[in-house]
């Protein structure tokens, strides 16, 4: 059974650490109101950094409950493969409902795994 909790192993924290995803991801997923960045990763499980800023999402209130979905649905996404992950949060992504931020996340999870897949079968 896998832990659900989003503990500091599980956080990308120090900024070098975010800044190798952004210089190096070798996977993307795009939409209109997110942005997923990753680069797999050897320390066995996968990491999740949240960038949202004021410029796109004007209000406290508005990152606040984005963070809190989108840890959420991190927590409960199995990756078979350990990745490094950066959530960048675009324009309106605050005015989406939470099942619908639920609904979009799990389908960019998706995406990026089967890309994680089908990158290492180029590479095999």
């Amino acid at each position: 059974m896998p832990s659900h909790t989003f503990t500091k192993h599980r956080r990308l924290l120090k900024a070098s650490e975010y800044k190798e995803v952004f210089d190096r991801n070798t996977l993307k997923v795009a939409h209109p109101k997110l942005l997923l960045l990753a680069l797999p990763n050897s320390s066995g499980q996968s990491r999740l950094g949240l960038v949202i800023g004021k410029k796109n999402i004007p209000t406290a209130v508005g990152r606040n409950r984005v963070k809190r979905v989108v840890r959420e649905s991190f927590r409960q996404f199995h990756f078979s493969v350990p990745l490094d992950i950066v959530f960048l949060a675009r324009k309106g992504a605050d005015k989406l409902s939470p099942e619908e931020i639920n609904l979009l996340l799990h389908q960019s999870w998706c995406r990026l795994l089967q890309r994680c897949e089908s990158l290492g079968a180029d590479n095999a």
